[in-house]
């Protein structure tokens, strides 16, 4: 466990929380399930309305451009000489990964923070 870096003062021990400290502190109310109760009214007459033609006509989709050509597919069929093919002595050897020393372990200086007596 770690140690208390400062021990707190006496009036600070004895201190209570004001009320909108509490209040604050409080978990907000919300309705059981994943919908909420609107929050407002929609009026009737905003329930009657009829979108514009120029609405209609922004909220159609633009279509897909002359000359598009979907995904291709992912999956195709493997060659039978590409099944039975074998790796060369080089791409073996380019397939092993390198192995580095860690950069803690290479710039490791126990005396960094040290002041040397000439200074």
């Amino acid at each position: 466990s770690r140690e208390v870096q400062s021990i707190p003062s006496q009036a600070a021990r004895n201190t209570r929380p004001t009320e909108r400290l509490e209040q604050l502190a409080e978990a907000k109310k919300r309705p059981d399930g994943p919908f909420r109760e609107p929050e407002r009214p929609v009026s009737k007459k905003a329930m009657k309305a009829q979108s514009t033609e120029r609405t209609r006509e922004l909220s159609r989709s633009k279509g897909l451009v002359e000359g598009f050509q979907g995904n291709r597919h992912v999956m195709w069929n493997v060659s039978k000489s590409a099944k039975q093919a074998v790796a060369t002595r080089r791409v073996e050897e380019l397939s092993v990964p390198i192995q580095r020393e860690s950069i803690d372990h290479v710039q490791f200086n126990p005396n960094v923070f040290r002041v040397s007596e000439s200074a």
